[in-house]
């Protein structure tokens, strides 16, 4: 009787592995020239302010020192961050809150029309997206002129007074905040009718057979079911109003006096007027916290919102 030989095991086919290792090959030179632009235009500029943030570098007085922490702590030591700091929040708090209401009371209004004129009135109202940011600050310096333009025009008609839009601390920042209003606020309808529109039906039908008057319906049940939509909207505006410039530049120029002169002017300042690339540097970083901070503290409230609206 022949005693059978034991059974190799079979080699393992290498054709699976060498097809994985191509498409990793291939999916690395697929993503290679983003990563490259990635790098080129983000990282290594972000690495340079970090740099640049912890020395002294002036463009009017070289060499440079390393002083590490010391424009931070200058910084967090002078009034004039602080101020500006101010400024700014009470820039992004009423442009955004200005905004997020106005979008949603038109979103509200867009959503309850006919759909023969939801679609005009929706074109119309995102019109002002379409202009060129520098163009509209432009038009606006014009009309807000306090000699030749419409708006105090339009006041004389009425018999007010014509006012100094622009050389008036508090007439500034109002006037800065419905210049970025009137072009912000369609972004805000965008997507808050985009959030109105993928709500489910079902809990609102089931409100108004209970017997719930429209109010009611919007407050217990629409606007809680919005409000992941209002929450994305809101950040991505309040970190875009946080880094507003070109109305601040154009329209202001930071004054009168230093009554508009927020973070991102403040840092501008710095860095290329006074040639202070250090401090400025170190502004940019300071504010680039203050948006992750701020992102992460909305990010948190509104999770504690949908956690105490599910346990109810």
């Amino acid at each position: 009787m022949h005693r059978l030989a034991p059974s190799l095991p079979a080699s393992a086919d290498p054709a699976p592995d060498r097809a994985g290792r191509e498409l990793r090959i291939f999916i690395a030179l697929m993503l290679a020239p983003a990563l490259a632009l990635l790098a080129a235009f983000t990282m290594l500029p972000f690495a340079v302010s970090v740099w640049l943030s912890a020395t002294d570098y002036m463009l009017s007085n070289p060499p440079t020192r390393f002083i590490g922490l010391g424009n931070y702590v200058e910084l967090l030591g002078a009034a004039e961050f602080w101020a500006a700091l101010r400024r700014s929040a009470v820039f992004v708090t009423l442009a955004v809150t200005l905004e997020t209401v106005a979008g949603l009371v038109l979103a509200l209004a867009l959503f309850r029309t006919a759909e023969r004129w939801s679609g005009r009135l929706r074109t119309l109202f995102i019109l002002p997206l379409a202009v060129t940011p520098v163009a509209a600050i432009f038009t606006f310096r014009m009309m807000l002129n306090p000699g030749l333009g419409v708006t105090n025009h339009l006041l004389s008609l009425v018999g007010l007074p014509a006012q100094d839009w622009l050389g008036s601390g508090v007439l500034a920042m109002g006037s800065l905040v419905i210049v970025d209003a009137w072009h912000w606020t369609p972004f805000m309808i965008l997507i808050l009718s985009g959030g109105l529109a993928s709500l489910p039906a079902e809990p609102v039908e089931a409100a108004r057979i209970d017997g719930a008057r429209e109010w009611q319906v919007l407050r217990y049940v629409t606007l809680p079911m919005l409000m992941p939509f209002v929450t994305i909207a809101v950040l991505l505006r309040a970190i875009d109003a946080l880094k507003a410039f070109d109305a601040f530049y154009i329209l202001t120029g930071g004054g009168p006096g230093q009554s508009t002169t927020t973070l991102n002017v403040f840092a501008f300042k710095e860095a290329l007027e006074f040639t202070a690339l250090g401090r400025g540097s170190a502004i940019a970083i300071l504010m680039m916290g203050l948006i992750i901070l701020m992102s992460q503290l909305l990010l948190r409230r509104t999770r504690m919102l949908r956690i105490a609206g599910e346990g109810q």
